[in-house]
Order: C-alpha cells, then structure tokens, then sequence
C-alpha cells in the first residue's frame, strides 16, 4: 500500500510539473501566434485586392472589412467568407471583391481539406472559373453535378461546393455591410 501511495505521488507531482510547463509555453506563445494570425490576415487581404490598393480595415457586426476607397468612393473590398461543410471541417478564404460586386480574387486562410485533392480549391483551373465574374448571382453558381456551371475539382466535390458557400458567405456579409 505504501508503494501505491508512493507512486501515485511521483505520478501526480509529475503531471503537475508538466501542466506548469505548458502553462508557461502557452503564455510565452499566445501573443507571437495570435500577431501571425493577424499578420496572414492582412497579407491574404493585399492578395486578394487590386496591386497597390491602401485598405483601411473597417470591422462591423464583428468581421472586419479590408476596404479601398478612391476619392471617398468605394472601389474594393476583402473580407473573410467561411463554410463549415467543406470534407475535413471550415474552409475560410480571404475574398477580394469590387464595388459592383465582381469576384477579384480569393486566398485559402484556413482549410484541413485532403492535401493534393479537396486544397485544389486555390488554384487554377477550379479557381480561373469564376474570377472576375459579377457575383449577382452568387446563389446560382454551383457545382455541375448539382446542376450548375462549375466544375469540381475531381473527386473533391464537397470541397468545391464548401469553397463556393464561403464566397456566398462573404459576397452575403458585403451586401449587407453599407460601407
């Protein structure tokens, strides 16, 4: 009984020690990793916007707007779209859109989709398909086997049609923005 005792004590004090050392880790860590996060943000919103646009970063209703005004006219914006029904969980694309509402461009900020397959959402030839295309119609735009123009990336259709719910999602969150 003796050595029980004794070895749940080195058991528990050893556990402790390890919750204090990660303890410490994460609040050495928390700062670096969220100011990266801010960082990439930020970057991916530079991609998706016209070469050289200056945005002013705007947030409303808790997401933050990545606007570009000329002579106090709007000309583009980027903003964060998400879909929770991609293969692996969320998509979230950083999107770049005009004033009119004209697809610029679009970044993957956060996706667990399978690598060489469901990642091929963020390039050519899936991505080509409906840049610089108005997105007035951005509810009508879906995947062929759904009945629409697009097509999926190969045999990664869940993914293709999560990519297209995250631009829905942003072109959604733009219209109802009023910047």
């Amino acid at each position: 009984m003796k050595e029980i005792l004794k070895l749940v004590f080195v058991l528990t004090l050893i556990s402790a020690i390890c919750a204090a050392l990660l303890a410490v880790a994460y609040k050495i860590t928390e700062k670096p990793i969220a100011e990266a996060a801010v960082q990439k943000t930020k970057k991916a919103a530079a991609e998706v916007l016209p070469l050289g646009a200056k945005p002013e970063i705007v947030e409303k209703d808790g997401t933050k707007y990545f606007v570009v005004k000329e002579n106090g006219v709007l000309t583009a914006v980027a903003l964060e779209g998400r879909s929770s029904k991609g293969y692996a969980g969320d998509i979230v694309l950083m999107v770049g859109l005009k004033a009119d509402g004209t697809l610029i461009n679009y970044k993957i900020l956060d996706c667990k989709e399978t690598p060489g397959l469901g990642v091929k959402i963020g390039v050519a030839p899936f991505k080509t398909q409906f840049l610089n295309r108005t997105t007035a119609d951005i509810l009508g735009w879906k995947v062929k086997k759904d009945g629409g123009t697009i097509d999926a990336v190969t045999a990664a259709t869940i993914s293709s049609r999560a990519a297209l719910g995250a631009i829905s999602d942003a072109v959604k969150k733009f219209k109802s923005a009023q910047l």
